[in-house]
C-alpha cells in the first residue's frame, strides 16, 4: 500500500496501474470481467464455456455449449475465488443458480481433468518484445488421507485448514460421508485451487526457462495489449505446458500476485521483497507504454465507482 500510494503521486493517478494492460478495465484490477481476457486467447487455450442465461432451460444450455458434468461456475466479474462452485450433477447446479444472485453474469465452464494446475506470472515490454516469467507456483487442493478406520465425515470434521468451507464438503461428499477410506488412500477434497479455499501453494521457480516463456508469449498476439498478467492453468506436468499442451482457466491482470511467496520456505520480508519487484516491473511497463503513445489513466471517479462496483458484486 506505501509503494501504491508512492506511485499514485508519482503518476499523479489512483487508476496508473490501468495502463499495464490497457485491453482490460482498469488494466485488470477493478471491475474487470474475466471475458475480458477469454475473448482475446485462442480457443486452443480455453475450457468450453457458457454464460449462464436464466430465461432458458439450464440443461438446453449445457447440451448446446458442449458440456458435461462436473462444470465449474464462477462469476464473471470474481474476486479471490468469491462463489467459485464445482457442480457434478443438473441438480446440484439448478440448486447453486437457485442461490445466486440472477442478476449478475455467470459463466458455467468446463471441468478440466488435468493433473496439475499452476500459476505462472508473465510480462511483455510492448514494441521492444521483452518477454519472460517472474513467477511460478504449483497448486495442491486441500486432500485427506485415510486410517483404516475413520469416515469421509471424520476426516473431514479434523482437517485442520482455516478457510476450507466444512459445511460445503460435507454436502459436496454427502453421498460418501460414511464411508471409510482405505489406509493411506489420499482423497481431494475439491478442485477449486485457491488459497481462500484451502489450497497451497508452491514454489516451482526451479522450471523457469526460455521454453516456459516463450509458451507464455504464444498465447498473446502483438495487437491485444496484455503485458503483466497472471495465468492460471492446468495441464499434466510443466513439460506439456512448455510444448503448449495446457488449458487457461483464468487471466489476471493488474492484481496478480506472484503466488510462489506463499511456499512456507519464503520469510514475511522475502514476500515483501517479491510484491515490490512485480510492482517495480509493472510501473517500468507502464512507463514503456505510455512512451509509445497517449494513455489517459481512468479519472479516480471512476476508479471508487468501480471499486463499488467489486464491493456489489461480492456482496
Amino acid at each position: 500500500m506505501v509503494y501504491y500510494l508512492y506511485n499514485a503521486a508519482k503518476y499523479r493517478s489512483l487508476t496508473f496501474f490501468s495502463a499495464c494492460n490497457p485491453a482490460l478495465s482498469f488494466g485488470g484490477m477493478l471491475a474487470d470481467n474475466k471475458t475480458e481476457a477469454y475473448d482475446i486467447i485462442p480457443n486452443r487455450y480455453l475450457p468450453q464455456m457458457t454464460t449462464y442465461d436464466p430465461k432458458v432451460n439450464l440443461l438446453n444450455q449445457l447440451n448446446e455449449n458442449g458440456l458435461e458434468f462436473p462444470v465449474i461456475v464462477k462469476p464473471n466479474m470474481g474476486y479471490k475465488g468469491f462463489a467459485v462452485r464445482e457442480c457434478n450433477s443438473i441438480e446440484d447446479l439448478e440448486s447453486y443458480f437457485d442461490q445466486l444472485d440472477p442478476k449478475k453474469e455467470w459463466l458455467i465452464q468446463e471441468y478440466i481433468n488435468k493433473k496439475c494446475e499452476y500459476s505462472i506470472m508473465y510480462h511483455c515490454f510492448p514494441q521492444s518484445q521483452d518477454y519472460g516469467v517472474t513467477s511460478i507456483s504449483n497448486k495442491k487442493y486441500p486432500r485427506v488421507i485415510g486410517d483404516g478406520v475413520s469416515t469421509m465425515k471424520q476426516l473431514i470434521a479434523r482437517y485442520k485448514n482455516a478457510f476450507v468451507d466444512k459445511e460445503y464438503l460435507n454436502h459436496k461428499w454427502r453421498a460418501k460421508l460414511y464411508v471409510v477410506p482405505k489406509v493411506n488412500e489420499e482423497i481431494v477434497l475439491h478442485h477449486i485451487g485457491n488459497y481462500s479455499r484451502g489450497s497451497q501453494f508452491y514454489s516451482q521457480m526451479d522450471d523457469n526457462d526460455l521454453l516456459l516463456s516463450a509458451a507464455m508469449h504464444d498465447v498473446f498476439s502483438d495487437d491485444e495489449e496484455i503485458y503483466f498478467c497472471r495465468l492460471d492453468i492446468k495441464a499434466d506436468s510443466m513439460g506439456a505446458v512448455r510444448n503448449g499442451d495446457f488449458k487457461i482457466m483464468e487471466i489476471n491482470g493488474a492484481k496478480s500476485e506472484p503466488l510462489h511467496i506463499y511456499d512456507p520456505q519464503y520469510s514475511f520480508w522475502d514476500r515483501i521483497k517479491e510484491v515490490k519487484r512485480h510492482w517495480k516491473l509493472m510501473t517500468n511497463i507502464i512507463d514503456a507504454r505510455r512512451a509509445i503513445g497517449d494513455y489517459r489513466f481512468p479519472g479516480n471517479i471512476e476508479g471508487l465507482k468501480s471499486v463499488h462496483a467489486v464491493k456489489r458484486g461480492v456482496r
